[in-house]
């Protein structure tokens, strides 16, 4: 999980921030100047809000925490490394780096007084976790709330400066849950894998850690993916539905689809999961319920196959054929943190799940103010708006920012399309000691074990029609990704890691992946025929 290489570059002695991307997997392709903003104003606020319930006193919400470098978002693991060892006494990852071992952090103190208080909070942080899980239907119910009600404003200017104020005061709950679960799975997983270090390569051991999530339970993705293959059985049962399925558009699709169980159970999925989207940390994509056709086509897709659900491999023989291979000493703890495994892999796809509902709102409240920005000619383009910070944006809606600079705002605009384009054409380091960049010294890691060969077929433009029996090749897959899962051959990923929710829903599927592949990814041709080995994490052409 954090062995790097510099590439040659000197790495520092001493350094003030370690960068990583691996807290925000989901958003952690490039994104807009607004994207990114919006994740930059929420994430201080969560991680506060994340220690406060712990109780953990800091002083006010974090500066700094969060950057943004070559287009994608890191986040500084140096700093909440340092308060787990502050206030539970945690030992701080270690990066493995051309060899060297580098701490994160300092690791605290280990006196009598010490240790006991140390005990102590770490039950805390451990029931605070505990307690947003137990927390987050409401606060899910509470973003979709939230969501419902933007979508029916009419975006007066009063609405506009209302709902300006409330995206933060929204967003932060369900990101916090999110960061606290993702942040507890990364530290479970790091341990475990810093434990059976001697038991076998590296991914050998990835390989059998993930057998064991093999029959996981409660993951969105699959929920979305289980009614995908029931509308495609009530599909097949109608030529009128399949017909109408082979559109090439359904922005009228209330009025159009066939009347029916088919249309009724299709409204029902929409309300559930239209919020999605194909790449959702990135606000400039369409939600699905205004441009629903990955969603349907995937849909579609599996009616075609008559695709069945996938048949469900136990984890137990998987779970004790690794825990019979490790010291007995050791075996109750890493027993434990295989549990914690597969509860927070199930909590962090819940969560970004709710913090899609707010995502999906903070999009709407943009267009409007797009709608009002293009309409007085401070912007050239409607999808301009997103090269704005949120920030920004409220300047222009409050006035600050007004008529008269119009050349101003379009100038701003143009440059930071450029720069966005650059951006989309550079692989940066995974993870930045201060400003040197750290790259895994692996290329490609098993996401899900097995052996797939097919066209490539990238992201661009991609439906799950394409996909079938194809090797769905992306830089960064989110949850978005899922109606790509019951007809895919294989997925390979520049980015990402074996513990993101879409890989685990994939394992459910069966569906073998390789992650991580880093700069390899570019040097693959679309369209050539591709072997995808992921128990040995290798893709050839």
């Amino acid at each position: 999980m954090y062995t790097y290489t510099s590439r040659g570059v000197s790495v520092p002695d001493r350094f003030q921030h370690v960068w990583s991307r691996s807290l925000l997997q989901p958003f952690a392709e490039v994104l807009t100047p607004f994207s990114y903003s919006v994740l930059a104003e929420i994430t201080p606020r969560a991680w506060f809000r994340y220690y406060s319930r712990a109780g953990h006193t800091l002083a006010a919400p974090p500066r700094g925490i969060i950057r943004q470098h070559k287009g994608r978002p890191y986040l500084d693991i140096r700093w909440i490394a340092e308060q787990d060892a502050i206030f539970a006494g945690l030992t701080p990852p270690v990066l493995h780096v051309d060899g060297r071992d580098i701490p994160v952090c300092a690791s605290p103190g280990n006196g009598l007084l010490s240790g006991l208080r140390f005990r102590r909070h770490r039950r805390r942080l451990r029931a605070a976790v505990e307690r947003l899980m137990e927390d987050l239907p409401e606060m899910r119910a509470t973003a979709r709330s939230w969501f419902l009600k933007i979508r029916e404003m009419r975006w007066t200017q009063a609405e506009i400066l209302q709902v300006m104020e409330e995206i933060e005061r929204f967003g932060v709950d369900t990101l916090m849950v999110y960061y606290g679960t993702r942040w507890a799975l990364e530290r479970a997983y790091d341990v475990l894998l810093e434990l059976l270090r001697d038991v076998d390569d590296l991914t050998a051991t990835v390989r059998a850690v993930m057998a064991t999530l093999s029959d996981l339970e409660g993951l969105e993705e699959l929920n979305l993916t289980h009614a995908m293959l029931e509308l495609a059985a009530l599909a097949r049962e109608n030529p009128a539905t399949m017909e109408w399925l082979k559109g090439r558009s359904f922005h009228d699709w209330p009025q159009t689809a066939p009347p029916g169980p088919f249309a009724r159970r299709l409204q029902e999925l929409m309300d559930r999961y239209g919020h999605w989207a194909l790449g959702f940390s990135e606000l400039r994509n369409p939600r699905w319920f205004e441009q629903p056709e990955f969603l349907f086509h995937g849909i579609l897709a599996c009616a075609q196959r008559a695709v069945e659900p996938p048949a469900r491999l136990p984890s137990k023989a998987a779970r004790e054929h690794l825990l019979g291979q490790v010291d007995d000493r050791i075996r109750p703890q890493v027993e434990a943190l295989l549990a914690d495994l597969r509860r927070y892999t199930v909590v962090q796809s819940q969560a970004l799940d709710a913090y899609a509902y707010i995502l999906a709102g903070t999009r709407l409240w943009a267009l409007a103010a797009s709608r009002e920005g293009y309409g007085d000619g401070r912007l050239e383009n409607p999808e301009d708006i997103f090269f704005f910070e949120l920030e920004e944006v409220k300047r222009m809606m409050t006035g600050e920012w007004n008529i008269s600079a119009r050349e101003e705002i379009r100038a701003v605009a143009a440059q930071r399309d450029q720069a966005y384009r650059q951006w989309l054409s550079e692989r940066p380091g995974e993870v930045l000691l201060d400003e040197v960049e750290l790259y895994p010294l692996h290329h490609g890691l098993p996401g899900v074990v097995g052996r797939a060969s097919g066209p490539l077929r990238r992201q661009q433009n991609l439906q799950p029609a394409l996909c079938e029996d194809a090797v769905v090749g992306a830089t960064q897959l989110d949850s978005g990704w899922a109606p790509a899962l019951p007809v895919a051959g294989g997925l390979v990923e520049a980015a990402g890691t074996p513990l993101d929710p879409i890989v685990a829903a994939a394992r459910i599927w069966h569906v073998p992946a390789v992650v991580g592949l880093g700069t390899d990814y570019d040097a693959l041709v679309e369209g050539a025929q591709t072997t995808l080995d992921a128990g040995k994490a290798q893709v050839e052409q």
